[in-house]
């Protein structure tokens, strides 16, 4: 029989080995009235050159197997501990509501995917929770394409603010987020939505 004390002592273990992730971890913010139409041409006109018969749509039931294709490929590639996706879970994000994973595809191949939500009041923060491109397609410009992409989907929802975290030991995606206008911040307490 488990006594009070091994339940609180389970607890904060729990809660100590959520933090020391959250620590990995580099959280990074932007407001999206840093986001101006001339930094959005800006970075449009970075890859427009790069990036030739590039589509966005979102994801459905029928992309699961591309999705974790593209994860386990994309995530292999980086410094990052790698977390399997199963089907299930994708199956479960794809149903949810407040999430939508938006895919790139180059010449009607499906090349990458970026997983957004939204929390706060109102929902009025938007999250990247994920981003992934197949390893041959890396450093082309698709990751700003998606980038761009998702920014255009949570300005149409009205979002004030985006977040994203990034692997403290994943410098090349971190230079990528510094480029898209992102900042760091701290957080008070852990968070561990996604």
């Amino acid at each position: 029989m488990r006594t009070l004390k091994d339940f609180f002592e389970s607890m904060s273990n729990k809660i100590r080995d959520g933090f020391q992730k959250e620590l990995n971890y580099i959280q990074m913010r932007l407001p999206v009235n840093k986001i101006t139409s001339s930094f959005e041409e800006t970075l449009q006109n970075k890859i427009k050159h790069k990036i030739k018969q590039a589509n966005i749509r979102e994801a459905v039931e029928n992309d699961i197997d591309d999705l974790i294709s593209i994860h386990d490929k994309a995530w292999h590639s980086t410094p990052m501990p790698f977390h399997p996706l199963s089907k299930d879970k994708l199956f479960e994000i794809i149903k949810d509501h407040d999430i939508t994973i938006l895919i790139a595809e180059v010449n009607s191949i499906d090349i990458g995917f970026i997983i957004l939500y939204f929390t706060g009041e109102n929902n009025i923060i938007g999250v990247i929770a994920g981003l992934g491109i197949l390893p041959e397609y890396q450093h082309k410009g698709l990751g700003t394409f998606l980038g761009l992409a998702s920014w255009k989907y949570f300005k149409s929802k009205g979002v004030k603010e985006l977040r994203c975290k990034v692997f403290k030991d994943n410098k090349i995606s971190y230079n990528f987020i510094k480029e898209l206008g992102f900042e760091e911040y701290s957080l008070d307490f852990p968070t561990w939505k996604l």
